[in-house]
């Protein structure tokens, strides 16, 4: 993810955004024990993924910092809902310790190229589910709006749509490109307890007819939070 600028329907019965997490029993272990393995997330996303590097953790200053303003991205409001874990985004909240890890596969069979999966703890399971609200509001009000960013090659665009409610787990289908050329992110931001899970999946398969989101990055989001106890 590093500074670059960077996406999910819900299978099943899901409402449209508006409301509270459904509470979770928790636990409290360390961050980088919620990440997904390259299995746990092949088997999300449903074809093979392998580490693009090390695991990244500590606290909110290796969160990726290249987007803080509406001179890169606008409007600036939206970047929380097309990028995972921005610093700027999370900086309004008491966050504790974070970590990510971003997963790739490029090739013939790949629908899914990259995956980015991170975990962000705050002080509290109180301020955690503030922010979790803070973001439904914001993810509901970006509904249909296309967020530019501004790159050295030109400007990429993406669309917010399909923003949903499905218990703890807030998501929505980010997509991205020009007609002809476009592709959806699913992205999927998911609280309990103390922890907010930050997944998306880029669904960039060679056929156009291929590129469909289907709840991939819902599953990994369901997944991490799992692991933050029973």
């Amino acid at each position: 993810l590093s500074e670059r600028p960077k996406r999910a329907a819900s299978p099943g019965c899901t409402s449209t955004v508006g409301g509270t997490a459904l509470p979770r029993h928790t636990a409290t272990p360390p961050v980088e024990q919620i990440l997904p393995s390259a299995a746990e997330v092949a088997a999300a996303v449903g074809n093979p993924m392998e580490t693009s590097g090390p695991p990244v953790r500590g606290d909110i200053s290796v969160l990726p910092n290249g987007i803080r303003d509406e001179s890169v991205t606008s409007p600036i409001r939206c970047l929380g809902a097309v990028m995972p874990f921005m610093r700027v985004v999370y900086e309004k909240g008491d966050v504790r310790t974070v970590a990510w890890q971003q997963f790739s596969r490029f090739g013939a069979g790949a629908t899914v190229s990259s995956v980015d999966a991170g975990v962000i703890r705050f002080g509290s399971n109180a301020e955690a589910q503030r922010m979790f609200d803070a973001f439904v509001a914001q993810w509901r009000g970006c509904q249909g709006t296309t967020v530019t960013t501004h790159i050295p090659v030109g400007d990429l665009f993406a669309t917010v749509t399909d923003v949903r409610t499905d218990g703890p787990i807030l998501s929505a289908t980010i997509q991205t490109g020009e007609a002809g050329d476009a592709f959806p992110t699913e992205h999927a931001v998911g609280v309990a307890g103390s922890y907010i899970i930050d997944v998306d999946a880029a669904v960039t398969a060679g056929a156009p007819a291929d590129r469909i989101a289907a709840g991939r990055a819902v599953k990994l989001a369901t997944a991490m939070l799992d692991k933050v106890g029973d």
